[in-house]
């Protein structure tokens, strides 16, 4: 679960966003997971007007995280690593971009954080918690130490060289240094999905449907979700003609294209039960269906392993009830038993409820006049009591976050 995440410099945040998701709290409306003495929320939502950042601050996350796992294969010294500052300012054009998370994995709370341009990493450090104090596992900063490594635990690890433009945390991976690997294994771990009408979602989340009790718990779902799907499976075809279009191609190497079908009842003329229908999913069902069925697979990954899920725009082409339904998943530790957390961007109002979320986890976004992103919680504006109707003071514009309409007249 994340305790805490932090960026900056990073598209349209110019500053440092904060995100905290744990509490002082010992009872909350959502369910509260203690590890080690910490209370953290299963979920947070951010709301704000189109284009104030709400997506970037998953884009942010999801850029640590490729980072990290090294996705881009950053192996030699030339190699360029990927940044997206903000750009509408010269202070931050050329400056550094940073990321801090907090987070607990298998019952040991860890921080981890680096500060890095295209060429160089500039700071990076790892810690984690047996108690309150941490325990270093590495740190290291240029300008202070010119890059050497200041180990106080670990004394193997200042024997490692490693590039100025890759993170020390892959060679300390391997190294065979434990800490080093459960911060990567906690971040492969994460899912981040953004929904679009023209992208799919990783297809390992297809595969899910190959497992009877996985499966068995995507029809259920669908079924009380009331979309009249009485069962959906995966279908495979080879793909024949990849010999003659690709010169060279093995003839041995077998391809398929994978197609996702759901099945329908029918009726005759007289209503009556006249056979099933075979409907494909990306072409025959609507685009809520199409959305609910790419979320499910994460939805469901995520309560199972009790690990991260951030969505963009969850609540898009879904009924609001069933919005509120995916939530309630997360918040209620009968269905979470796990610890899993749900982190989203949304525009359903209807969801600023406090008999659904407490105020520290619902978060506004808004620009500033110079084009940069803040983030600020509920809890942060005072006298918000809980008879209030957080709703309809949002739509009122008493939080910001929200358009501020001119003239439509044509």
């Amino acid at each position: 679960m994340i305790v805490q995440f932090s960026a900056r410099n990073f598209k349209s945040f110019k500053d440092s966003f904060v995100l905290d998701l744990f509490t002082n709290k010992d009872s909350a409306v959502s369910s509260l997971y203690n590890i080690n003495g910490t209370n953290i929320y299963p979920s947070a939502v951010f709301y704000g007007a189109n284009a104030s950042g709400k997506s970037n601050i998953l884009k942010a996350f999801s850029m640590m995280r490729r980072l990290v796992l090294n996705q881009d294969k950053i192996i030699q010294s030339t190699d360029i690593l990927p940044t997206n500052r903000f750009k509408l300012s010269t202070t931050s054009e050329n400056d550094t971009t940073a990321f801090d998370v907090c987070f607990v994995f298998e019952g040991r709370k860890y921080k981890y954080g680096f500060e890095y341009d295209e060429t160089c990493v500039y700071s990076e450090y790892l810690y984690f918690y047996d108690s309150v104090q941490p325990t270093t596992v590495f740190e290291y900063d240029v300008a202070e130490n010119n890059g050497t490594i200041k180990i106080t635990r670990f004394k193997e690890l200042k024997k490692i060289n490693h590039l100025k433009n890759s993170l020390f945390l892959l060679e300390a991976d391997r190294y065979g240094n434990e800490e080093a690997k459960q911060v990567l294994k906690w971040f492969s771990t994460t899912h981040i999905v953004e929904f679009s009408p023209t992208r799919r979602v990783n297809p390992d989340y297809y595969n899910l449907l190959l497992y009877p009790e996985i499966r068995n718990k995507f029809i259920g779902f669908i079924n009380n979700a009331d979309f009249g799907i009485k069962d959906i499976f995966q279908e495979t075809n080879p793909i024949s003609d990849i010999y003659d279009q690709i010169p060279n191609f093995p003839k041995n190497a077998k391809l398929e294209e994978i197609y996702i079908k759901t099945i329908h009842s029918k009726v005759d003329e007289n209503n009556n039960f006249a056979g099933d229908v075979k409907f494909d999913l990306f072409e025959d069902e609507s685009l809520g269906t199409r959305k609910i069925f790419e979320a499910i697979g994460p939805i469901i990954d995520t309560l199972q392993k009790g690990a991260v899920l951030f969505l963009d725009e969850l609540d898009a082409s879904l009924h609001p009830i069933l919005t509120r339904k995916i939530v309630e998943l997360f918040n209620n530790a009968k269905s979470n038993p796990h610890g899993a957390q749900l982190i989203f961007t949304s525009q359903d109002t209807n969801l600023l409820d406090q008999t659904l979320f407490d105020k520290e986890q619902i978060w506004f976004i808004e620009k500033d006049k110079f084009g940069a992103s803040h983030l600020v919680s509920l809890a942060e504006y005072k006298d918000v009591r809980k008879e209030h109707k957080i709703e309809r003071n949002y739509i009122l514009g008493k939080y910001g976050a929200v358009p501020y309409l001119g003239d439509f007249s044509f």
